[in-house]
């Protein structure tokens, strides 16, 4: 009789499971520092990438950095700019990166498109390249300061927080607006809006002998409201030969302005011989525009220096057809003297100046000899009488004595009649 047998099971592990095991380990761990490689790679490029990045853009901004348009020693010059290549180590000498700039001739006006490439070979020995794209514009920076301006519509506000186009002799009544008596013992008074500084009102009826300055709401009686623009000026004469346009004062002889507007209502002008004096007042010494035959007993003051000079200042008032802009010319009309070319007659002359250098003064703030689509105020449109057969002066733009050295008045003129 047979015993039958008991199968055995298997104890431990074999030698080729343990192999296998070993082996799946072992490609684990290889994954597993190859990804740690990777991820130090990465790293090591995408700090690279950023150092790249702040390369090129210190190279765009040093090329926004010019203070000049044309080329001039020791300035940094917008012609000056040009394709470059540079080379920058860092991370202690660790990364060695080439900075390349491109510079073509952009589409755009006054501007140069820049292509600025920073490259480098990362830890792998691969290649590696961070490309930025700018437009630089060829923008004088001394006009930068304009981005920082008002809106054009909205208007500037002047020393005394009125609109610049309110004269300053206008007396504020508090109430949004502005009085000005063009003569100092006329009837006539003008009303100015402080906000846009357009004439709001012509008032008839004033007292004579209240000064601007003595003006409130009530006393202006009745007034038109139709909506107007200020020009004024001075008118200078001058009899020496040749004409001195800088120190003009000969006594003025009687005279008006005329201003011709086409397709608006009439205009309104009124002028006044007057003189400056310089007196004291409780803030400071101050050089005040009078009336010629002012004395101080008639303006409230003890007593004042008289400087010598003498014009005729003038206010004139457009309206404008819809209130937009008007066109026309101001001329002078003189009373007991005649203008013309002859030995006994005179020249009248307009101080204009080429103030956006064009090479005409066409515009309107440059005194042309007609204006064209003027749509707000207009003063220092002056005027230069000479004797008639001499020559308008010319000049140019000279610093005016004891300001600062960028401080300029252009004295120039040009023949305006006959």
């Amino acid at each position: 009789m047979r015993t039958p047998s008991i199968p055995r099971r298997q104890r431990g592990t074999s030698l080729l499971e343990a192999l296998v095991a070993f082996l799946v380990l072992s490609l684990g761990m290889l994954t597993v520092a190859r990804v740690q490689t990777q991820l130090r790679l990465n790293a090591d490029v995408a700090r690279q990438r950023s150092e790249a990045v702040r390369l090129a853009q210190e190279d765009l901004e040093t090329l926004r950095d010019f203070a000049v348009i044309a080329v001039a020693a020791g300035a940094r010059a917008y012609d000056a700019i040009a394709s470059a290549s540079r080379s920058v180590d860092t991370d202690a000498g660790a990364t060695h990166y080439t900075v390349a700039r491109q510079i073509d001739a952009a589409d755009a006006p006054h501007a140069k498109s820049a292509v600025v490439t920073v490259s480098w070979i990362d830890r792998s020995g691969g290649a590696q390249q961070v490309v930025l794209n700018s437009l630089i514009a060829g923008v004088d920076p001394a006009i930068s300061g304009a981005l920082g301006l008002a809106r054009g519509t909205t208007p500037l506000t002047g020393p005394l927080g009125r609109s610049i186009r309110v004269p300053l002799a206008a007396k504020n009544l508090g109430n949004g607006t502005s009085v000005l008596k063009p003569v100092s013992t006329g009837t006539d008074a003008l009303v100015f809006d402080n906000t846009s500084g357009v004439v709001t009102g012509h008032c008839s009826g004033v007292n004579p002998a209240s000064a601007t300055r003595d003006l409130s709401a009530a006393d202006l009686g009745s007034c038109d409201t139709t909506v107007g623009q200020l020009l004024s000026g001075v008118v200078r004469f001058s009899s020496t030969a040749p004409p001195d346009a800088a120190h003009a004062n000969d006594l003025p002889p009687a005279l008006s302005i005329a201003l011709a507007v086409g397709g608006s209502a009439a205009p309104w002008c009124a002028s006044e011989a007057m003189k400056t004096v310089a007196l004291s007042s409780a803030s400071g010494l101050r050089v005040d525009a009078v009336p010629l035959a002012a004395t101080p007993a008639s303006l409230g003051v003890a007593s004042w220096t008289d400087t010598g000079e003498r014009f005729v200042a003038y206010h004139c008032v457009a309206y404008p057809t819809g209130g937009a802009a008007w066109s026309g010319r101001a001329t002078v009309v003189p009373s007991g003297w005649t203008i013309g070319s002859g030995p006994t007659d005179r020249r009248v002359c307009r101080y204009s100046s080429d103030l956006d250098g064009n090479g005409t003064a066409s515009a309107n703030l440059e005194h042309p000899a007609d204006y064209a689509g003027v749509a707000a105020a207009l003063a220092h449109q002056n005027f230069l009488v000479v004797g008639g057969t001499e020559t308008c002066p010319a000049g140019s733009a000279v610093q005016v004595a004891g300001s600062s050295a960028d401080v300029f008045v252009d004295r120039g003129t040009v023949a305006h009649q006959p």
